[in-house]
């Protein structure tokens, strides 16, 4: 007969669940991991996995969920609290924040190569009820900030998603890559923000 986890277990393997996925999502992607490579790193058996989570696809979005919020949570903070700055030298480091963050993550891979295929897999209702897409992110961080553009909100969206998914090849850009990173984020506040 299955042992029944205390709320102490289940938090603990939910905890290891979550790092086994962001493991793997930066690593091997989401494709590639099974639910038998996540159940090793929690010390768990594939049916107690899904006492946890229906799919490997629910824990991923999961983690999606937890990284945007965590994420567009400091970049806010980045963009309101930081006195004293003129709002474009706040708008560059909470673009500078956000490219670093998916830079260490390694997660820009996770975002170009698995994300579409996640979203496809999760039931509409889900996605209805919890899913803020990166174009929800950051219209609301435009109008929750004040800060003034010089182009449209939907614009200024689509060219913040561009240049960071712009840093995925950052074997190919070189040493040179953060320096590279810096000058277009500033080219890109210059565009942006009066």
């Amino acid at each position: 007969m299955a042992t029944k986890f205390t709320e102490k277990e289940m938090s603990d393997i939910r905890v290891k669940l979550k790092e086994a996925a962001q493991k793997c999502a930066s690593s091997i992607g989401m494709r590639k991991t099974t639910v038998d490579d996540l159940c090793a790193h929690a010390s768990i058996s594939k049916g107690a996995f899904y006492k946890f989570y229906e799919s490997k696809e629910a824990l991923f979005f999961e983690i999606l969920e937890d990284w945007h919020t965590q994420m567009y949570g400091k970049v806010l903070e980045i963009i309101t609290n930081d006195e004293g700055v003129t709002d474009k030298e706040r708008v560059f480091k909470a673009l500078l924040f956000a490219c670093q963050s998916l830079d260490e993550y390694s997660m820009v891979g996770f975002y170009e190569n698995d994300v579409p295929l996640l979203l496809r897999k999760m039931p509409q209702e889900v996605l209805d009820a919890h899913y803020h897409s990166d174009e929800k992110h950051i219209a609301n961080l435009i109008e929750t900030s004040g800060i003034k553009l010089k182009v449209t909100p939907e614009l200024a969206s689509a060219v913040v998603r561009t240049l960071i998914l712009s840093f995925s090849d950052r074997d190919h850009i070189g040493p040179l890559y953060y320096q590279v990173m810096e000058f277009y984020i500033r080219s890109v506040c210059e565009q942006l923000v009066p």
